[in-house]
């Protein structure tokens, strides 16, 4: 349900924000380094979202280019930035760089909205001119003269782009931006000031819309969602609002753009159910442990309100990597797919009486496959703060002690746990 009603309002004038410095990003790798002369060449990232393209007569010289994987300190940052090498040369033709993104963790902004950034001396990001978004391929690219510390930053956003409140709770919902034009190509480099509170000609404010259970208010650039009193059939439930631009850029048709949250109804602990039933919320814990040198996370919950005991585990050896930047790392929907082997994140469930466990791969006797569906982390937070997301396994293996596999099973979860280390 919508309230009626939204505030009247006058459309903001343009501003100039000045830049706002930032730290330099931390490393969370070693970097990939190829070497390329005049004749130009190509090198790719090693976990292959960014290549970089040069052409011939880019440099006089053989020259060692470079990427390495960097805490993104760019405000609204979609994922990792990257260090390019070799900093400080100047490029005698531009180079192209081309970041991959993937369209199912676009949470809270559209793709039109995303573009390349690049931090300067002063520790200030600029949003780098004329840079082209992809929608088919799924690519932003630039063209440069220069390297730096570089991160693809979404210029608009509804926050929470992944919200979580209890039942009969409230969560606000706004539009922070990073420049008052949004999704339109800029012409020149320019500063990214702290974000701020959309301007209320970027939004159509009367086009707040809920998908499911609960009440939103509308109040022009911002929003508040009141939850049901029980968790509901439908979740999470989905708040959504229209961007206003031109309906053409570049000689492309657009089609309205949309921001959407999904807003996750539901105690603190883990939250699953199968094959579309009840929702089954159980307490849980989070912590890190070390073994071999290798990083490993454990989320466990069992203890229903009910007092029923459900065994949930969910354990990976390649959690998010924490950085030295702030207390929590937000992430733009970190998505694990599941495998047979702890090769990927590992996922355990035994039903009340114990008769019954669900795992994170079936059966084709004799072969065994993972389940389609994925981890998702949407927060990683340090110790004593919160690990946020979501699972989902379309065909969960079911198995019995006794009577062995049982067939498969639709499970569909979320958490918001509490680490204890």
């Amino acid at each position: 349900m919508i309230n009626p009603g939204v505030p009247d309002y006058t459309a903001d004038p343009p501003q100039q924000r000045p830049g706002k410095v930032y730290p330099v990003g931390s490393p969370l790798g070693t970097a990939t380094t190829v070497t390329i002369g005049p004749a130009g060449g190509q090198l790719t990232s090693s976990d292959e979202r960014l290549t970089i393209t040069v052409p011939a007569g880019a440099v006089e010289t053989s020259q060692a280019f470079g990427i390495q994987p960097i805490g993104s300190t760019g405000p609204q940052a979609l994922g990792s930035g990257f260090r390019l090498s070799p900093h400080g040369k100047t490029f005698k033709k531009p180079v192209t760089i081309s970041v991959r993104y993937d369209p199912t963790s676009l949470s809270g902004t559209v793709a039109e909205a995303l573009a390349l950034a690049y931090q300067n001396d002063k520790g200030v990001w600029m949003l780098a001119a004329k840079g082209k978004v992809d929608t088919v391929a799924h690519t932003v690219h630039v063209e440069t003269t220069h390297f730096s510390d570089w991160a693809m930053l979404q210029r608009a956003k509804l926050l929470p782009e992944v919200g979580f409140v209890k039942p009969g709770g409230n969560l606000g919902l706004e539009v922070i931006v990073l420049d008052d034009r949004a999704f339109i190509p800029l012409d020149t480099d320019t500063e990214v000031p702290a974000p701020y509170q959309s301007p209320t000609q970027l939004v159509d404010v009367s086009t707040w819309n809920l998908a499911g259970s609960g009440t939103l208010t509308p109040a022009i650039w911002k929003a508040s969602y009141q939850a049901p009193s029980a968790v509901p059939a439908r979740n999470p439930v989905a708040v959504s609002i229209k961007l206003k631009g031109p309906t053409t850029i570049d000689g492309k048709l657009f089609k309205a753009l949309w921001l959407v949250s999904n807003i996750y109804i539901g105690e603190e602990g883990i939250t699953f159910r199968i094959n579309g039933g009840k929702w089954i919320h159980t307490l849980a814990n989070a912590h890190m442990l070390s073994n071999q040198g290798l990083r490993l996370l454990e989320m466990t919950g069992g203890v229903t309100a009910e007092g029923n005991n459900w065994g949930v585990n969910i354990h990976t050896n390649q959690p998010p990597l924490e950085t030295e930047e702030s207390l929590v790392t937000t992430l733009a929907g970190m998505t694990m797919p599941w495998s047979v082997d702890a090769s990927g994140p590992l996922f355990h469930l035994s039903d009340d009486n114990g008769k019954v466990y669900y795992k994170h791969f079936y059966a084709v006797p004799p072969v065994f496959y993972p389940s389609p569906g994925a981890l998702t982390f949407y927060q990683f937070g340090k110790t004593g703060d919160y690990i946020v997301g979501k699972f989902e396994m379309q065909k969960a293996g079911m198995y019995n002690d006794t009577k062995g596999y049982l067939g498969t099973a639709r499970i569909e979860g979320f958490f918001r746990v509490k680490r204890s280390r």
